[in-house]
């Protein structure tokens, strides 16, 4: 199971106590996945079909506690869905069915399609809530919180999209809008827009997933920067070692350690015994020990003198 099957699963067993919310939720979900047929005179037919079985169980709930319906349930298997299940529901109670549709807000009292959001439904802080959750439940899409951000929900009509990104300024969220391939997409693009939403519609289990992910992956991040610096700086540091041991040979093969000043006589003797010692552990060896700074300064003056030789 995907992760945004996940989250719709969790979305779908939010239940409201309101009416108006749970009304608000339906609309939301058959705008976006319903399909409208005229099939005669003042006559309509609903039918509408998600992948997603916990969807389609709280579609076909939701009408029959808020209207006393059953609808018919069909399960079949879609092409697009490479072979997986479809659940598809068809509600054909002629005029009760034009009833219902007008009070969700899908089609208006001259029974034309209503394409945005419809405002008396969706007007209460709490019904804005639930539409959102019921437009997510119907054509919402949510990355892996391995993969970068990205949250997105699919329309059909402009008019839709334009109409969910007000309702979304209501709740301080900043959607963006795009066309591919003849749909308009509603999307975000940052963690925290997807967080947001998220805990908004009421997927917390999602939230903290994401938020414990994105902790993780922080870590990890930290970590790799740390490990990474620290290989640097050790390889820095054998490279300079292996220079001081070659200026100290040339300077041994050459003139001799003897001809040195007896400070740089020592440091070179102590290099030569501790070849992987840090300068710190260098200035360390010595009698007196001499600060990380002197023991490079004597470790640089050895690097002329073997300068002029080379």
């Amino acid at each position: 199971m995907t992760f945004t099957a996940d989250i719709k699963e969790e979305l779908a067993r939010v239940s409201p106590s309101r009416r108006c919310c749970r009304l608000a939720e339906l609309s939301a979900l058959l705008h976006l996945e319903g399909v409208l047929h005229l099939s005669g005179p003042h006559r309509l037919t609903l039918h509408t079909e998600s992948e997603n079985a916990a969807v389609a169980r709280k579609i076909f709930t939701y009408l029959k506690d808020l209207f006393g319906i059953s609808v018919e349930l069909r399960v079949e298997k879609a092409a697009r869905l490479r072979g997986h299940n479809c659940y598809c529901l068809y509600m054909n109670d002629g005029e009760r069915t034009v009833q219902i549709l007008n009070e969700l807000g899908l089609i208006d009292n001259s029974l034309r399609p209503v394409l945005g959001v419809p405002v008396r439904i969706s007007r209460r802080f709490c019904c804005g809530i639930a539409y959102l959750r019921g437009a997510f439940l119907g054509g919402g899409y949510v990355s892996r919180p391995d993969q970068p951000a990205h949250m997105e929900i699919n329309f059909q009509h402009a008019e839709m999209a334009e109409g969910l990104t007000e309702l979304m300024a209501r709740y301080s969220l900043q959607p963006h809008l795009t066309h591919r391939e003849g749909h308009i997409v509603l999307y975000g693009k940052s963690r925290g827009e997807q967080v947001d939403f998220l805990a908004l519609c009421g997927a917390h289990k999602a939230v903290l997933h994401l938020e414990s992910a994105a902790v993780f992956r922080d870590i990890r991040e930290k970590v790799n920067r740390r490990v990474n610096s620290e290989t640097a700086n050790l390889e820095r540091a054998i490279g300079a070692a292996q220079n001081q041991l070659r200026d100290i040979r040339l300077i041994e093969s050459g003139t001799g350690l003897e001809a040195l000043p007896p400070s740089l006589r020592e440091i070179a003797e102590v290099r030569m015994l501790h070849p992987e010692a840090s300068m710190k552990e260098l200035g360390d060896y010595t009698d007196p020990p001499l600060s990380k700074s002197a023991a490079y300064h004597r470790l640089l003056r050895i690097h002329s003198i073997a300068s002029k030789l080379g």
